[in-house]
C-alpha cells in the first residue's frame, strides 16, 4: 500500500468511532473511496453518518443500485422465497422512471426490503452547491412517498462520491451509506462469475464482529438472472443472514424512513 494511502487507513482508523465501524480496504477502488470517507468523517458536523460495514455479527447487506427497473419486481420475489432481504437504493429517473414501477417499489416496502434514497437523477453530488444537492434528495423524496407513503432516512451518493459539503448537507438529513465490497457487476456485465467470487473470495473469509454490505446493481441483467440467486445460495450457505442495511446495522425499522 502506498504511503498517502496507509496515512488515509490510519486516518480512518481514528474516526472509526464516528462510522461505527471497522475499517476494511478490499480492492483499489474501496481504498480510494475509504480515503475520501476518512476526510470527509475528520470533517463532518457532529452527527453527521457514514456507514461501509454492518456492525450486527453474521450479517451480510445485499444493496441493489440504480433501480427501478425491469428486473426489479422478480428481484423482490427471489429474496422472499429465500427468506432474505435486500436494499434498495433507487433513482427518480435514471434507467428508467420511478413511476414506471411504483408496484415493484411498493411491493419490495410492503415485503420488508428497505427502499433508500440514490438521488433523483444520479448526478454526481461533488459537482453540485448545497441548493441543488438538496433538490435532488427532495424531488426524489416526494415521489417514493408517494409510492410507499413514507420517505427514506437512508442515501448512497452516486458513484461513492463525496466531500465535504455533501457530506455536511446530506448527512444532516440522511445516513450516507457506501459498501466494503463490490462486485464491480457494471465491469463485467456478462460475466456473472467474476461477481459471484467476490462473495467466495472475501465473504467466506469475513470474520470479526461486523459483517459486509456489498454493492450490486439491480439494472444489469445477469445481475438479477444469475448472480444474485447464487449469492443468496451461498451467503447462506456459510451461515450468514441476508439483512437490510439497517439490520446490519442494529437499527430498528422506524429509523429507516420519515413520514
Amino acid at each position: 500500500m502506498a504511503p498517502i494511502a496507509r496515512l488515509a487507513m490510519a486516518v480512518l482508523l481514528f474516526s472509526a468511532t464516528f462510522i461505527n465501524a471497522a475499517p476494511t480496504a478490499t480492492t483499489a477502488d474501496n481504498d480510494a473511496h475509504i480515503a475520501g470517507y476518512s476526510r470527509a468523517v475528520s470533517a463532518a458536523a457532529p452527527g453527521v453518518k457514514l456507514v461501509y460495514k454492518c456492525t450486527v455479527p453474521n450479517t451480510v447487506a445485499m444493496t441493489f443500485d440504480d433501480g427501478p427497473f425491469e428486473y426489479t419486481a422478480d428481484l423482490v420475489k427471489l429474496f422472499n422465497s429465500k427468506n432474505a432481504k435486500a436494499t434498495f437504493f433507487i433513482n427518480g429517473q435514471n434507467n428508467g422512471k420511478i413511476t414506471d414501477y411504483a408496484g415493484a417499489v411498493k411491493q419490495a416496502y410492503a415485503s420488508g426490503h428497505q427502499i433508500a434514497s440514490h438521488t433523483w437523477d444520479h448526478g454526481d453530488l461533488t459537482t453540485m452547491n448545497a441548493k441543488q444537492i438538496n433538490a435532488e434528495m427532495d424531488k426524489l423524496d416526494v415521489a417514493i412517498k408517494k409510492i410507499i407513503g413514507v420517505s427514506p432516512t437512508y442515501m448512497r451518493p452516486p458513484f461513492g462520491n463525496i466531500n465535504d459539503l455533501v457530506t455536511k448537507t446530506v448527512g444532516a438529513r440522511y445516513t450516507i451509506v457506501i459498501w466494503s465490497q463490490d462486485t464491480n457487476d457494471w465491469r463485467h456485465e456478462n460475466d456473472w462469475k467474476s461477481s459471484l467470487k467476490v462473495y467466495q473470495d472475501k465473504i467466506k473469509k469475513a470474520n470479526g464482529k461486523g459483517g459486509e454490505i456489498v454493492l450490486q446493481h439491480e439494472t444489469i441483467k445477469l445481475t438479477a438472472q444469475e448472480l444474485t440467486k447464487r449469492a443468496i445460495d451461498y451467503v447462506q450457505k456459510n451461515g450468514w443472514k441476508l439483512v437490510t442495511v439497517g439490520e446490519c446495522l442494529g437499527k430498528d425499522k422506524a429509523t429507516w424512513y420519515r413520514k
